[in-house]
Order: C-alpha cells, then sequence, then structure tokens
C-alpha cells in the first residue's frame, strides 16, 4: 500500500463486536455511508477461563482504501 492511500483514509472509529452478524451490521451501514472499513477477527481469551473467544475489530474510515497494482 502506498503512502498516499494509507493518509486519504484515516480511522474514524474502532469498534469490536462478539458476532460477525454485529460486524457485518457496521459494514453494511459503512457502505451506506461511503466510507471505507478495515475488518479483522481475533481470538481472546475469557476473563475468568482458559477458553478462547473470537470477536471482530470494525475500523470504519474515512474512505474507501485502494490497492496498488503491482
Amino acid at each position: 500500500m502506498s503512502e498516499d492511500v494509507a493518509i486519504a483514509a484515516q480511522v474514524l472509529s474502532t469498534s469490536i463486536f462478539d458476532s460477525a452478524a454485529e460486524a457485518i451490521e457496521a459494514i453494511a451501514a459503512a457502505d451506506v455511508l461511503g466510507l471505507g472499513v478495515r475488518v479483522a477477527n481475533r481470538l481472546v481469551a475469557e476473563d475468568e477461563s482458559d477458553e478462547l473467544v473470537e470477536e471482530w475489530v470494525v475500523e470504519i474510515l474515512t474512505s474507501v482504501p485502494t490497492a496498488d497494482e503491482e
């Protein structure tokens, strides 16, 4: 990714969701508003046990990022 793209798409907010369905709602809302998104999922340990749970991180960006074709 070029420096221009990284500067142009600034993060407006970051939200963490417990389910993919909730993350998809946030992504759809950003799409309606013409905003960009960056999505990742990760496994985190629950507070009181060694069990891992999946959470979804959705960053709302000021614009839709583009990829350089190299």
